[in-house]
């Protein structure tokens, strides 16, 4: 029987890799072939309200170490486990949810220019964003 609460502590934090993305492309293809079978845990129909994008991190996971700060994770919502998503964590430990798939159908979630865009996104004082684009 699978439990219902959440993984605590802090090795559930895990980046988000190609390896990740492999992993959620073989769960969303196991998912469409499989049938209705007795006994297969299925997955959540709608997101945990606690894991809300906008929200802070509940108490229950603790911080997440620093060098996962500001850079994509897994995510920790298990109905998003068979959704090609992933969670960026900022410095308030504010949840901020974001798609795997290809941005403008060629910019990958591993490339620079969409980590680079993404710390800009998150970054808790937008007034810095501005004046650095504006001396860019």
């Amino acid at each position: 029987m699978a439990s219902l609460l959440p993984p605590t502590g802090t090795n559930v934090f895990r980046r988000f890799t190609p390896e990740s993305l492999a992993e959620i492309d073989r769960l969303i293809q196991e998912r469409s072939t499989r049938e209705d079978v007795e006994g297969v845990e299925e997955v959540p129909k709608a997101p945990s309200i606690d894991l809300e994008a906008g929200k802070g991190l509940p108490m229950i996971y603790g911080d997440p170490p620093k060098d996962l700060l500001n850079t994509p994770l897994e995510d920790l919502d298990p109905f998003y486990k068979t959704q090609k998503t992933f969670i960026v964590i900022s410095k308030g430990n504010t949840i901020f949810r974001f798609t795997a798939e290809p941005a403008l159908f060629c910019i990958s979630p591993f490339s620079l220019v969409r980590r680079g865009a993404i710390k800009i996104l998150i970054h808790s004082y937008p007034s810095h964003a501005v004046i650095l684009i504006a001396f860019w």
